[in-house]
């Protein structure tokens, strides 16, 4: 399956991976660093073929500790976008949008396995 995405994936993408901060009634993510490296991206894409959506929100905390995209710099397309809550239980649920107080009603998430927590952890490092 990772020799299938790897031909899939674009030469130009890149991991943007970033904080989500609050500052008073302003939210935004402070993006830290950029990833080309090939065997991410396949490896992060694995990840999101994989993850698993669920419905209802199991006591997240406000703020998410992580935020990735994965870009098309050289088309200005932003494909992927994850907010992302680690689980004390060494999972990790992830959303589309940041909000969970009141989420939105496109709004999605997703339930990460311990070992695809730990594959995203390694990447996002």
């Amino acid at each position: 399956m990772a020799i299938m995405l790897s031909a899939c994936s674009n030469s130009n993408e890149v991991i943007r991976v970033g904080v989500p901060f609050t500052d008073g009634l302003t939210q935004g993510v402070h993006y830290q660093k950029d990833i080309k490296d090939r065997a991410s991206i396949v490896t992060l894409r694995t990840i999101l073929q994989n993850e698993k959506e669920f419905d209802s929100l199991d006591r997240l905390a406000v703020e998410p500790q992580a935020v990735f995209t994965i870009d098309r710099p050289d088309d200005g397309v932003q494909e992927v976008r994850r907010f992302v809550w680690y689980r004390d239980s060494g999972r990790a649920i992830m959303s589309n949008e940041r909000n969970v107080l009141s989420p939105k009603e496109n709004q999605e998430f997703f339930r990460l396995t311990a070992e695809q927590t730990q594959d995203l952890k390694k990447i996002l490092q």
